[in-house]
């Protein structure tokens, strides 16, 4: 008996691939993870994503082709240039009460702050998931490291109570906060809705 070929198709809202066979593809397949609707490409022919970002001036959303990266691009609301750079910076990054408006209010992109203490085991071994994770999201999110016992402000400010804590923000204002180690499934389920 001759098995029918399956497609490997990767959601564009959580990153995860999904497995789409002949009979689950004639109606419209669903992510196995967030359970979004899913393109039809399959992920071997998928043209490059367009990146988002929002202008620093009118905080509009902008998409950038993978063609127009090096280019420069202006918004399309207000016309102000956008700094496509801003895109790859190195991360994750330190936070500390100086640098948070700069790097987390006015991010062009969506940032998750990783708030952690030097004490804590809990946030060594959530760590390498947190920078496993600032790898695979770079040029479509920030992520950001907060010592919440070198930056009492913020950690007063965002009511952080225990660590590890992880805390989403989008257009400078905190969207989503939890707590506890968690994996990488977990936190792009929650960043999703801002990418």
């Amino acid at each position: 008996m001759e098995q029918a070929e399956s497609v490997i198709v990767r959601c564009e809202h959580c990153g995860a691939k999904n497995r789409i066979t002949p009979r689950k593809s004639e109606g419209r397949p669903r992510c196995g993870k967030c359970r979004r609707p899913l393109s039809p490409k399959p992920s071997g022919d998928e043209a490059p994503r367009a990146y988002t970002m929002r202008c620093s001036r009118c905080r509009v959303k902008n998409r950038i082709p993978p063609d127009k990266i090096d280019g420069e691009g202006r918004c399309g609301k207000c016309g102000a240039p956008l700094d496509a750079g801003e895109l790859f910076l190195p991360q994750p990054f330190v936070l500390t009460d100086d640098n948070f408006d700069n790097k987390v209010v006015g991010s062009p992109l969506p940032v998750l702050v990783f708030s952690w203490a030097p004490w804590c085991p809990s946030c060594k071994s959530a760590t390498p998931v947190v920078e496993a994770f600032a790898s695979e999201i770079l040029g479509r999110a920030r992520v950001g490291k907060l010592n919440v016992d070198h930056n009492p402000a913020l950690s007063s400010k965002f009511n952080i109570m225990s660590v590890p804590a992880l805390l989403v923000f989008d257009n400078g204002q905190l969207k989503e906060s939890f707590s506890g180690a968690t994996d990488k499934s977990r936190i792009m389920r929650k960043m999703a809705p801002y990418l």
